[in-house]
């Protein structure tokens, strides 16, 4: 009988644990026997990333501060489920509005780890539909978003350029642009 390749954890302990994040140090054997201790490993909550259009095709960016980046980003309206939270669709529902004060057609298209390595969670790809403004964003001092629209070939130029700040949001730009018929993206058997 062959391995499957997977480690066999023989102690975990939570290093950390807040409502934000959890970091977990388990010790780990391969199936080779090798040790691997302590790995680390971060686990959140699952996150939603929308691909959100206009009826003409814009799609719909954010910039807001990040401290992690210590500077302002360009990204995808995006965000955690929060406790309680079991529907991805409902989420992002939940973010657009609140990010922008949009509301559209909302379908969950797939989904993606944001680190496989080191991550738990989830990302789930949303594609929004005739979105429109439908609110004000929410007021919230801990997040100053700014909500602005660009084209389609506007926001792939931005995510091929690496403007668009956060890369799995990039892949996510990509995928909802195809689904939605807005990008073709052709695959050649020849190396480019």
């Amino acid at each position: 009988m062959g391995s499957d390749g997977k480690w066999r954890v023989t102690a975990s302990r939570h290093v950390h644990k807040d409502r934000w994040i959890s970091l977990r140090a388990d010790d780990c054997v391969t199936d080779e026997g090798a040790v691997v201790a302590p790995y680390y490993v971060l686990e959140y909550r699952d996150w939603v990333e929308l691909v959100a259009l206009d009826a003409d095709d814009n799609v719909l960016l954010v910039r807001q501060y990040r401290h992690g980046l210590g500077d302002l980003s360009v990204e995808l309206p995006a965000g955690g489920m929060d406790e309680g939270e079991t529907d991805p669709v409902e989420t992002a529902r939940r973010e657009l509005l609140e990010e922008a004060g949009c509301a559209g057609t909302l379908s969950l298209i797939g989904e993606t780890r944001p680190n496989a390595g080191t991550h738990t969670n989830r990302v789930h790809i949303i594609l929004a539909r005739d979105v429109v403004r439908v609110a004000a964003p929410k007021d919230d001092p801990r997040e100053r978003i700014e909500p602005f629209w660009v084209s389609a070939a506007e926001a792939l130029r931005m995510a091929l350029a690496g403007e668009l700040t956060v890369g799995m949001q990039a892949a996510s730009l990509l995928r909802g642009l195809a689904v939605a018929g807005v990008a073709k993206i052709e695959l050649t058997s020849e190396p480019a």
